[in-house]
């Protein structure tokens, strides 16, 4: 008997301990799990569901996300059950950092009880806005509601809101709205099979989209099928108008729509509600296709990344926020386009949308003022000269891409200087840079993502630039020059494509006299 209660204690021991080790593992700092490479997978799996910052100590936004994180997961921690985040210091844990490839700070990643199941968190950076997207993401896709009460809480408490009622719990509309509800951080799904639950007919056996703006609620009435229904929903689930706030920068420039028409104003001007309902004209027939926005000149450094000033105010932009960023102005700014808001604004503003749909507007491209570089071996290159200087020459043409900010750009500066010092008297190569965040351009093949980005231009085929991928050493470069450049003498030798084109042809002649050779002697041989 002794031996058994001896047994127990033991037991009972070990299991505190063990405990103990499974609560030190995960170390908490402000409700939120600190999580390693030691410990981070076995958190993901012993969790439904878990959102990781993965954060550095020095990251200003990161430190700005902070109280709001630690707000949102206390409140979220006090639900039942337990909805837990957790972050990981990813300038320690590089292992981490490279396996979720995080290439900037901070990055959220939201995870489903497995490594491999993990999605990027697109939602707000406030604490309400977080707790909104985990809950949202760690329920189920469509909830289902038996009572009117439900149903009016949902819509009370969610700025948009899918609704049906179907013939049963399972099937195929409650398959296809959990796959568009799966891909959906805007709107809440829900579904009865009680008709009692809502007084709108409309709603049985069809969509009802309800919203807070605009026109209160929308009726869907196509085929059910996933790519129509979820066209509807992302057109109706965002206002008409959007008015810029930094807490719906996610929202707005991390959304799924990428085109978007931005409008400049003075907000102190009385004319802003005037552009506002001018703007919902062609917002309403180009739904889901544009997202329009009013951008308030308090906003400095968007106004400024766009290149607007104070003056030029009211002016509207389209951007491609996809790809090179495309931007084409509307004809009329300032005085001129407060005077067009007396005259036709409305449809002058459709007639610009069609416009840009049809690819009759040309993209505006900033550029710095000219330099005088004749005495610099790296050449300058600005946005109004590019085509004179790298496209309608016949020169070979590397070209940097850089930001004056940017880390690595300056540490392949001197090997950068000197390589232009190398091939210096080589008449038929140039070596240039451009500061990419004051110039743009528009050519085929230049899609700059990141600084610095090298492209080569070759003399005798501009239309088809080549982006350098090689070791960013001098030695890295000539060896690229060699294999891709026109012919061109360097210390005495004679290099470049046609030069190894004229090799390999010569090789292919050797080898053809020694395969003569052989040949005739074989058929001495014979005789």
């Amino acid at each position: 008997m002794m031996f058994m209660k001896q047994a127990a204690r033991a037991l009972a021991l070990l299991f505190a301990v063990a405990m103990v080790v499974r609560a030190a593992e995960f170390e908490e700092e402000e409700d939120v799990l600190v999580l390693t490479e030691d410990n981070f997978a076995e958190a993901v799996s012993g969790h439904d569901t878990l959102l990781v910052e993965f954060y550095a100590p020095w990251c200003g936004h990161c430190k700005k996300l902070a109280p709001e994180y630690s707000v949102a997961a206390k409140n979220l921690k006090e639900l039942d059950p337990p909805i837990r985040l957790a972050k990981v210091d990813a300038t320690a844990e590089a292992k981490l950092a490279e396996q979720f490839a995080i290439r900037g700070f901070p990055t959220l990643k939201f995870f489903k009880g497995d490594v491999e199941a993990v999605k990027d968190y697109d939602g707000g950076r406030t604490a309400p806005e977080i707790e909104k997207w985990v809950v949202k993401k760690s329920g189920p896709a469509v909830k289902i509601i038996e009572t009117a009460e439900e149903l009016e809480e949902i819509k009370e408490a969610n700025d948009v809101v899918v609704f049906t009622v179907v013939d049963a719990e399972e099937g195929e509309t409650r398959s296809l709205l959990e796959k568009l509800a799966d891909a959906d951080d805007l709107a809440v799904y829900v579904a009865s099979t009680n008709t009692d639950v809502t007084k709108d007919a409309a709603a049985v056996n069809k969509v009802v989209l309800y919203k807070k703006f605009d026109e209160g609620k929308v009726v869907y009435d196509g085929e059910f099928e996933k790519e129509a229904l979820g066209e509807f929903v992302k057109g109706n689930s965002l206002p008409l108008v959007i008015t810029f706030e930094q807490d719906k920068a996610p929202m707005i420039f991390g959304g799924d729509m990428t085109e978007h028409v931005l409008a400049f104003v003075d907000t102190t001007k009385d004319y802003v509600a005037d552009i506002e309902a001018a703007l919902k004209v062609p917002a309403k027939a180009n739904k889901g296709k544009l997202l329009h926005v009013i951008m308030p000149n308090t906003e400095k450094r968007i106004v400024d990344y766009f290149g607007l000033k104070d003056e030029e105010m009211p002016a509207i932009l389209i951007v491609n926020m996809g790809g090179s960023m495309k931007k084409y102005g509307y004809d009329h700014k300032a005085d001129d386009f407060v005077a067009k808001i007396q005259d036709g604004l409305a449809e002058d503003l459709v007639a610009f949308e069609k416009n840009y749909f049809e690819g009759k507007l040309t993209p505006l491209l900033k550029s710095a003022d000219p330099e005088d570089d004749s005495d610099e071996a790296v050449k300058v290159i600005v946005g109004t000269e590019f085509q004179k200087r790298v496209i309608d020459n016949e020169k070979d043409v590397l070209l940097e891409f850089y930001a004056p900010w940017c880390g690595h750009c300056k540490a392949l500066a001197p090997k950068y200087e000197e390589l232009a010092e190398t091939f210096a008297d080589v008449d038929s190569i140039m070596i240039g840079k451009m500061d990419a965040t004051a110039n743009e351009i528009d050519h085929p093949g230049v899609d700059v993502r990141g600084f610095p980005t090298i492209i080569f231009f070759p003399g005798k085929d501009k239309q088809n630039p080549i982006v350098y991928e090689g070791s960013r050493d001098v030695e890295g470069f000539t060896e690229f020059l060699k294999t891709n450049a026109q012919k061109f003498e360097l210390d005495g030798s004679a290099h470049g494509a046609e030069q190894k084109e004229t090799a390999d042809q010569d090789e292919d002649e050797e080898e053809d006299e020694e395969d003569t050779k052989e040949k005739t002697g074989a058929e001495h041989e014979e005789l």
